[in-house]
């Protein structure tokens, strides 16, 4: 084995990742092994554990792994990666300003539901018969025809 390489273990509990996770960064290529034991093990380096690292922050910030590629290859020296990132987190921004504007429908949708299953247990599900006639009054359960299920 070279000085300073190691094993996928090592690199693995080093991350706090899973094997399975640095054997998709290789085939994605993103993560490269330094070279192979005589057994064929794969061998890393302490780039190696920058590398992962930067992965996993870079997931925690939202970034998807194709981007993160593109992030990895970016020599940041170069005097417009600044101006690339900038435009990136430009659309990660608005790209999460939209999701967030869709959780908080959903969440109000959710919210009426719920309300709609307040007051005395009944026959039927204000809630259930909510959901399945979006957008219509919620019938007097005493008068309605229950459901069927298909």
């Amino acid at each position: 084995m070279a000085p300073g390489a190691f094993k996928m273990r090592d690199l693995t509990e080093a991350c706090g990742v899973s094997d399975q996770a640095v054997r998709l960064y290789e085939r994605l290529g993103l993560l490269e092994p330094v070279g192979r034991t005589a057994k064929g093990y794969r061998l890393y380096d302490a780039s190696s554990v920058e590398t992962v690292r930067f992965i996993k922050q870079a997931q925690r910030s939202g970034f998807i792994l194709e981007e993160i590629k593109i992030l990895l290859r970016t020599d940041i020296r170069d005097e417009h990666a600044c101006d690339e990132m900038k435009a990136l987190l430009d659309r990660k921004l608005h790209a999460l300003t939209e999701r967030l504007v869709e959780l908080q429908g959903m969440k109000d949708v959710l919210h009426s539901l719920r309300q709609a299953c307040e007051g005395e247990p009944g026959p039927l599900c204000p809630a259930f018969l909510k959901l399945c006639v979006p957008d219509c009054a919620v019938p007097d359960p005493k008068g309605a025809r229950p459901l069927r299920r298909r």
